[in-house]
């Protein structure tokens, strides 16, 4: 195979690749982590609130 042979194989192949859509890739990558930061919210106020709630019970049988 010559030299002048490679480039239009290559050609060739990659246009059998399905073409990546980045901007679909970004965004859905940022709305994972847009959730996993709302549930790590939502998750930290319940165990304040929890915690809250533990200790008034703990100071009212005290």
């Amino acid at each position: 195979m010559r030299r002048e042979d490679v480039s239009p194989l290559l050609v060739q192949a990659g246009d059998l690749l399905p073409e990546v859509d980045l901007a679909d890739a970004a965004w859905a990558a940022g709305l994972a982590v847009r959730r996993r930061q709302r549930r790590t919210v939502l998750l930290g106020v319940v165990v304040v609130l929890v915690a809250l709630i533990v200790a008034s019970i703990v100071i009212q049988v005290g």
